[in-house]
Order: C-alpha cells, then structure tokens, then sequence
C-alpha cells in the first residue's frame, strides 16, 4: 500500500520568507504529526485561494500585501477578523475556508504575559494594518487606547472605526499620559538604528515593540536601559503563529519549541 501524503499547509505571500515554515514544521514535529508547511510566493492572490480549495490545503498563513484582498473569496469571515478588516489565517476544514485574524491574539497574549489590560492606558504608534491589530486587540481586553499617527487622516480613521481614541502625531505622545506605549509601525524593522519613540519614554512605562528583526530593537534597547519592562515582536510573532497551529491541528501549540525555532532562524537570516 502506497504511504500517504503528508497534510500540507503553507503561507501566500508577495515573496517566499523562511520563517513561518520553521515555526510551523517545529510545531508540527514537536506533536507529532505528518503535517508540512511551505511558504508560497504568489502574484495572483484569487488564484492561491482557489489552489487552497483544489489541493485541499489544510491551512494556509496570509502574508502582506494579500490580507484584505482575500477576505471577498472566503467562505466565512470570523468577527475579529472583519472588524479589523484583515485576515492573516485560512482555516479549511471539510472545504469550507474560513478567515481569521490572529494578530490580535498575538499582541494580547504577548503583553498579558506582562500585565493586565484592564484599564491600562494604551498607546498605540502607527495606523497600518498591524495597527489596527493591537488596537482592536487592547480594546477587546478593556484597555484605554489612543493612537498616534504619523497621518492624521488615517489616524483619525482607525480610531473611529474600532473606537479608539486619536491623540494626533507622534511627536505629541506623552509618556506620563498612559502605561504602556506600543509600536506597531514598520519602524525598526529590519533597522537596527531607527526608533520611532526615541526620547519620548519614561522608565514606569511598558514598551512593546512589533518589529521583529532585529529580536532587540533600538526602541526596546532604550526602553530596557530606562528600566522600563518590554515586549518583543518575537514574542507577538510566537503567539499568533500558536493559535494558528490550534486552529490547523486542534492541539495544543508547543510555544517553546516554536520560539526557538523561530528565534534560531532569525539569528540566521541576520548573518
């Protein structure tokens, strides 16, 4: 008798990037499981979509820039994942593809590892989709949120439409005003030098940065020499992939394992 095939999952994005492989494989081997994740990279989004129903695609990852565009040929639209208005998950269970958002989760696992959110006083840097993550992430664990924005006009509009407060430009960011500041720009990404906040902290603050490479950040290296408590993207990264291995596998995510591969192949890709 031939051996089956292994369950294939994957990630659609603009250009093949290693890392969500490594995590995901991790898990997968971790529990067990005759499971293989490969990273897609596409330029017709419909069609990648329509491939996950062909191929029978168990699960698949959505990368930047196709988060909104799949979100029309989907089956079902999970709620957080409309009112954010992205979906980064693809859940196909009996051919039925379903849209989900685990950003949010990520960011909110990552700071209440920290601190509750209950009532912090949340500031939120940027109006991108990561942006939009966090915040509705904040709100939805009875945080206090106010957005900067470089923009004020998509400032203004992320904060209407998830019902944040807008507090104007960067530069107006009081650090005495709230108790956790966090960047959810591309600033700092891949940027050893660049710090979105820099000298606008205080040291009773928690600094949680997205960006993800490098691991430390040149705004969580200054948070950290302030004596503030930090969150590193890594650790946001981690839990989004965790509920995306629940939702491919209906397991529990080996967390561990997979910062470790993860955090391994960030070394590599920054040599």
């Amino acid at each position: 008798m031939p051996q089956p095939l292994p369950t294939l999952c994957g990630s659609i994005m603009g250009s093949p990037f290693s890392l969500s492989a490594k995590i995901h494989n991790a898990a997968y081997a971790a529990l067990g499981l005759d499971y293989t994740f490969v990273c897609f990279g596409i330029e017709d989004p419909v069609a990648g979509v329509a491939a996950i129903r062909t191929l029978g695609v168990r699960g698949m990852n959505v990368s930047m820039p196709y988060k909104t565009v799949v979100m029309e040929h989907l089956d079902a639209i999970d709620e957080s994942a409309l009112v954010i208005g992205a979906v980064n998950t693809i859940n196909n269970v009996d051919g039925v593809l379903t849209g989900y958002n685990t950003d949010y989760l990520g960011a909110v696992r990552a700071l209440q590892e920290v601190c509750e959110l209950n009532k912090q006083r949340v500031a939120v840097i940027g109006a991108g989709g990561a942006a939009r993550a966090v915040v509705y992430g904040c709100l939805q664990a009875a945080a206090r949120v106010t957005v900067f924005n470089r923009s004020s006009e998509r400032g203004k509009v992320l904060s209407s439409d998830l019902g944040a407060h807008w507090g104007g430009g960067v530069e107006t960011f009081a650090a005495q005003d709230f108790d956790i500041v966090i960047n959810a720009t591309s600033v700092g990404f891949k940027q050893p030098d660049s710090n979105p906040l820099d000298g606008l902290l205080a040291s009773h603050l928690i600094v949680m940065d997205v960006a993800f490479m490098p691991v430390r950040t040149a705004l969580l290296l200054q948070a950290a020499e302030l004596g503030c408590r930090t969150v590193s993207g890594t650790r946001m990264l981690v839990h989004q992939a965790c509920r995306q291995i629940e939702l491919y596998t209906g397991m529990e995510a080996p967390i561990d394992i997979m910062e470790q591969a993860m955090l391994e192949e960030i070394q590599r890709l920054n040599l």
